[in-house]
């Protein structure tokens, strides 16, 4: 690991799901990290806010929907290496429900978005890590009947 600092982050993710597809964004193409790529609502955990509060804001933040927690869905770990540091995250990924109004503002940090069906996440840039993660939302919500 060279002589960086590492640095920790927790990152909540939503999983939106409606009319059995689910929400997606493209990141910017001149983000440092992931460029271009499609991830879902997401972003970091503030130190000590708690997670519920912290999903709830960064997907309202990233796409303007006020939505609530209905379960978590899964979980993993990344790593971006930048000159000075090592983040190593992990992710926590949450079924949400839209609460309101259903109109999509994405933020700055995003340049479209999309709802996928499962047949369709191939046709994105989409992690691996984040493929699973759809593939086990889909999954699980019918399962639950969402």
């Amino acid at each position: 690991m060279e002589n960086k600092k590492v640095v920790q982050k927790i990152v909540l993710g939503g999983v939106i799901i409606k009319k059995n597809k689910i929400l997606i964004l493209q990141r910017n193409k001149d983000e440092d990290v992931y460029p271009g790529m499609w991830e879902l609502p997401s972003g970091k955990r503030e130190p000590l806010e708690p997670s519920n509060e912290s999903l709830i804001r960064e997907v309202k933040e990233e796409t303007g929907l006020l939505v609530k927690p209905v379960m978590p869905v899964s979980v993993f770990d990344y790593r971006i290496e930048k000159p000075d540091e090592i983040r190593d995250s992990t992710q926590i990924n949450f079924l949400v429900e839209i609460i309101g109004d259903e109109t999509i503002k994405i933020s700055s940090e995003h340049q479209n978005f999309a709802w996928v069906d499962e047949k369709s996440i191939s046709k994105y840039d989409l992690s691996a890590s984040t493929k699973k993660v759809i593939v086990k939302a889909f999954e699980t919500a019918s399962l639950i009947g969402k």
